[in-house]
């Protein structure tokens, strides 16, 4: 049901009032799998997006923004996010705490709203001289809205909202496993009920060394939740000279991203990274329906 909403508001708007009318006239009831995963395409620069433990210990305070625009006949379809970062030393040599926030908002046509907001905490610490292990857990809740139109009444339900997750970290490769929307919160916001489903995600990342000042890194993500096939995004993305990153992924061969930017940009005393991601959707109706999306990191 939330795919038929997504599509049908991005070809005809009239659809998206057409369905507030019908679940004004009875109660209707969807799974819905409201995952950061499909919303945003550069989870390799933000594993946070999809999972709570740390895998970078090279700041002590990072904010990260995100902003999504759709093109073509869509309107008012808009994807953003904050995420911040703050890590704390510990007495353990190579040991660290981390604590954070994520609050992202998604727009939906003209008429339908989700937010979240998140609290996160992880601890990461070195388990043998090559490798580490990190843990993590974020708390929050969920919102969707729908806003009053032609069709009727809006409504607005809240819901508890987490994640679990684990990396295990070498110099070179990363691997990890999470679960998000554990709580599994049926939301109300009018006449529609939207059971959030639980998902489970692997994530894998290895760099490679191709020359001295070339590294390539290659990721993936699989992501399953019940009753729906399981989605994936698999990438490549190359660092030239520490500051030219250049890179394309796939997602489900639902879209191809492709992503260039740069990093390591000195700024009051720390770094800054930004990235531009144009993905092009592979859809079944004849219009354009791409998205430009952009990634702005600073680090200390």
């Amino acid at each position: 049901m939330y795919n038929f909403l997504n599509n049908s508001i991005r070809v005809e708007p009239v659809i998206g009032i057409f369905f507030l009318l019908l679940s004004h006239s009875f109660l209707c009831n969807a799974q819905l799998d409201a995952t950061m995963f499909s919303d945003f395409s550069q989870t390799n620069l933000n594993p946070y997006l999809i999972n709570p433990s740390a895998t970078d210990t090279s700041y002590l305070f990072k904010m990260q923004v995100n902003s999504i625009d759709e093109f073509g006949l869509s309107k008012y379809v808009n994807r953003s996010y904050l995420d911040v970062d703050k890590k704390i030393n510990t007495a353990r040599r190579n040991s660290y705490h981390f604590i954070g926030l994520q609050a992202s908002s998604s727009k939906l046509g003209q008429y339908i709203a989700k937010n979240r907001l998140q609290f996160r905490y992880s601890w990461y610490t070195q388990i043998s001289k090559r490798a580490a292990l990190s843990a993590g857990i974020s708390l929050g809740f969920i919102n969707y809205s729908f806003q009053s139109s032609q069709g009727g009444t809006g409504g607005s339900a809240f819901g508890p909202d987490g994640m679990l997750g684990l990396h295990y970290i070498r110099q070179n490769t990363i691997i990890g496993f999470s679960v998000q929307q554990i709580f599994a919160p049926v939301l109300v916001p009018i006449n529609q009920s939207f059971q959030l489903n639980r998902l489970f995600n692997v994530d894998v990342s290895q760099r490679f060394r191709v020359s001295p000042q070339v590294k390539l890194t290659t990721y993936g993500v699989v992501q399953y939740a019940a009753e729906t096939s399981l989605l994936y995004n698999l990438g490549l993305m190359s660092d030239v000279s520490e500051l030219v990153m250049v890179g394309v992924n796939d997602f489900s061969f639902r879209k191809t991203s492709f992503n260039v930017g740069v990093k390591n940009i000195r700024f009051y005393g720390g770094k800054i990274m930004m990235v531009a991601t144009y993905s092009i959707y592979h859809s079944k109706f004849y219009a354009l329906n791409n998205t430009l999306e952009l990634f702005l990191a600073f680090q200390l």
